[in-house]
């Protein structure tokens, strides 16, 4: 259980994969919400890892478990797409600065 809320807490740091340079509009909306939902994974670990609510922990990992499998992917899968989704989000904004 720890290994798992100390992924999901190092997950909103690692930013390791590159954004293609040709991406429509579609997949910046995709990008824009693959990022939001594994900030949410990181802030509901920080959350429980902070206030150690009773069973908190255990929600956590059953909920996220049963998303993996909804979703048909192991958890290494989503959290290697989740860096990817990172990574082109944090190259997006950086062109966005350039267009003010």
């Amino acid at each position: 259980m720890k290994n798992f809320l100390v992924s999901l807490i190092v997950l909103g740091f690692v930013c390791s994969a590159h954004a293609s340079e040709d991406l429509s509009l579609q997949d910046m909306i995709l990008v824009s919400k693959m990022t939001g939902v594994c900030g949410v994974m990181q802030q509901m670990a920080s959350f429980q890892s902070v206030t150690k609510m009773p069973g908190g922990s255990e929600f956590i990992e059953r909920f996220w478990r049963t998303e993996f499998a909804r979703l048909g992917k192991t958890q290494e899968t989503f959290f290697k797409e989740c860096e990817g989704s990172i990574a082109a989000y944090n190259q997006l904004w950086q062109a966005s600065e350039h267009l003010k």
